[in-house]
Formats: C-alpha cells, sequence, structure tokens
C-alpha cells in the first residue's frame, strides 16, 4: 500500500505551477527550495525552509496551503502520518487549492488514515470524493478494505465487485474476498460462482475444487458439488474419502440434515462413496434426523433387509410407530423377532401390545 500511496503523492505537484502563477515569489522560492532539498535527501532542510515560508504567510491564504500541503507530503516520505494527516488536513480546509489538486489530495489523505489505522475517517473521506465524481480504480480498492477493516461488509461486496469487473487482471485474493463476503453475508450460491473463477484460474487446486464443492453444498446444490468432486478426481486431483465425509459433516454442522442426506446421495451416484451397509446406515440416519419420514422408512428398510438384524428392522418399527400405522408395525416386529436379543424381545414385546390395543380400539 505504501508504494501505491507515494506514487500518488507526485500527482499534486503535477498541477503546483499552475497555482502559483499568483503566488508571492517568496513562497514560490520557498517550495522550490524545499522541493530541491528533498531530492537530494536534505527532509530536515526542506521541511525548516517550508516552516519559515509559513511563519511569514497569512494562514488564511493560497500560499499557506500550498505550504501545508508540501509539508505534508514531506512528512510522508518519513512516514510520519499523523503529520502529514494534519498538514494536508490543514492545506484541504483552508479551501484553498485547485479543485483537481483538492481531490488528489483527499484521496491521499484517506490513504494517510488507512496507514494511520483510522479506517472510518479514510471512508468518510473516499464516499466524499465519489459523490463528486467516480473513484479511480486503485481507491476502489483502498475503500474495499476501510470497509472491511470496519466490518461493513454488505458495503464492500459492491465495491469489490467493481473492481474485478474494471479490472479483468485482478489477482485472486479479490476473488478469494468476494467469495468470502458472499460467505460471510450467506449468500452461497453467489460464493460458489465466484469460487469457480478461482477454479477456472487454478484448476490443479485441490483446495480449490473442495471449497466449491462445499459453497455449492451449502447452496443447496448437491449434485452440482458431486460433480464437482468427480471432476476434480478425474482430472487426476487427489480427493479422498475423508473428503467427501468432511462436505457431509459440513451440512451436519451447519443443522443441515436433509442437505447432508442428499449429498450423500449424490456422492453415491457419483461413485465417489461406495455404497457399503455402513454408509447407507448413515443415509438412514441422515433422512431420520432430517424428519424426512418417507426417505428414511426407505433408506432403513434397505439397511434392514440387507442385514436382517433386529436392532435394524427396529429402526424401520420405529418410523411406523411415529405414525400409527399399526398394520405396518406389527408386521415389522414379526421380522425383528427372529434373531431379537431379551432386550429387544422386551420391547418388541411392549411395541405390539400397543399396536393391539389401538388396532381393536379403531375396530
Amino acid at each position: 500500500m505504501r508504494i501505491l500511496l507515494l506514487l500518488l503523492c507526485l500527482l499534486p505537484l503535477i498541477h503546483l505551477q499552475a497555482q502559483t502563477q499568483s503566488i508571492a515569489p517568496a513562497v514560490y522560492n520557498a517550495l522550490s527550495s524545499a522541493r530541491q532539498a528533498q531530492a537530494e535527501g536534505n527532509l530536515a532542510q526542506a521541511r525548516q525552509t517550508l516552516r519559515e515560508a509559513l511563519s511569514d504567510t497569512d494562514s488564511e491564504s493560497l500560499e499557506a496551503a500550498l505550504l501545508h500541503q508540501r509539508l505534508g507530503y514531506l512528512a510522508i516520505a518519513t512516514d510520519d502520518y499523523p503529520t502529514a494527516i494534519r498538514a494536508l488536513r490543514t492545506a484541504l480546509e483552508s479551501e484553498q487549492l485547485a479543485a483537481e489538486v483538492a481531490r488528489q489530495d483527499r484521496l491521499n489523505l484517506a490513504q494517510l488514515y488507512l496507514l494511520d489505522e483510522q479506517p472510518q475517517a479514510a471512508i468518510e473521506l473516499f464516499v466524499v470524493a465519489r459523490n463528486r465524481e467516480p473513484l479511480p480504480l486503485n481507491s476502489k480498492r483502498l475503500l474495499v478494505q476501510a470497509y472491511m477493516q470496519t466490518g461493513q461488509y454488505r458495503a464492500a461486496l459492491p465495491l469489490a465487485e467493481e473492481v474485478v469487473s474494471a479490472d479483468a487482471g485482478a489477482e485472486d485474493i479479490w476473488y478469494q474476498l468476494l467469495v468470502g463476503l458472499n460467505h460471510r453475508l450467506q449468500r452461497f450460491r453467489a460464493a460458489a460462482d465466484w469460487q469457480q473463477v478461482l477454479v477456472r484460474r487454478n484448476p490443479g487446486s485441490v483446495s480449490a475444487w473442495r471449497q466449491l464443492a462445499g459453497l455449492q453444498s451449502l447452496a443447496g446444490q448437491q449434485r452440482a458439488a458431486a460433480a464437482s468432486l468427480r471432476l476434480a478426481r478425474e482430472a487426476g486431483l487427489d480427493l479422498s474419502e475423508q473428503d467427501m465425509d468432511n462436505l457431509i459433516a459440513l451440512q451436519v454442522q451447519a443443522g443441515a440434515p436433509w442437505q447432508a442426506a442428499r449429498l450423500t446421495e449424490e456422492l453415491m451416484a457419483a461413485g465417489l462413496l461406495a455404497s457399503t451397509p455402513q454408509r447407507q446406515r448413515q443415509l438412514a440416519q441422515l433422512w431420520q434426523q432430517a424428519r424426512d419420514h418417507d426417505r428414511a422408512l426407505a433408506a432403513w428398510t434397505r439397511v434392514a433387509e440387507a442385514s436382517g438384524r433386529s436392532e435394524h428392522w427396529l429402526q424401520v418399527a420405529g418410523l411406523h410407530l411415529q405414525q400409527a400405522d399399526w398394520p405396518a408395525l406389527l408386521t415389522i416386529l414379526e421380522r425383528a423377532e427372529s434373531n431379537a436379543n431379551s432386550r429387544q424381545r422386551q420391547q418388541i414385546a411392549e411395541w405390539r401390545h400397543y399396536a393391539r390395543q389401538y388396532t381393536e380400539l379403531d375396530n
């Protein structure tokens, strides 16, 4: 940032000649001498020359504004940002500077506030300048930074979009910023769209593909998430089963078991997860956590038919119990009884008694 600031600080000097046509010769000479001393590396001499001229100048004049301005840029050369801020602010508050010069000083002062860790003051200056005419690209970048530092993410987002729209060669960090801002604002689909740009820029990055799939999953695009991971694997990238499990866990941790179940189905359909008995049980549990009765019932029935175990048939029975489907419950309890242990037999007896009571009442 400092390199950019110093480059921009040269710009007011371009306009100095136009402003010095009508100023006192003594001040003109002082400004020229100070500039020469600075070029020779004698900053103390430059500062003394400017201060001596300022002591003999009307504080409300253009001459005073130009001297304060020069003192400000001299302070920047020594990284004395508080002094530079005071000097440039004084020059601007005089309202003596030409409009174009004042605008550039105002933008530079905003950058100084950022360097001095005063982002809100920088924002105020940038916004004033923007209200008068569009900001240059570098100032937009710095305003985004100031918004980020103050936690004004909604204000930062459209401005960051302007930056990448205006600069096709914007660094990856700007796209990462757009991904992060949209994620923070829970605009997961937009975050995934920006992440796709990063994937296209870095097709060999495993982490970029992982993040894309994660964002697509958070956006409810489970099929797209599975497709992204499949494409990454087909491209020879090192994706493991743990990567798939992490993606599923992301949805579970977000309190979205239904999305986790859909993702599990899509990953198995894409061949990225093997349809093992353990995985089928996980899928059944997720549908049950999501309170999707029909899918949970179908999933647990597949698990029970494959294993034949009483504990799995009791899961099916429990789902029928929740729906008060007494005939189906009694049928499933018969299947659960064949290899049940004593505790399971006790539960089967209790549920059977319960179902028969309600069956008799219904009759």
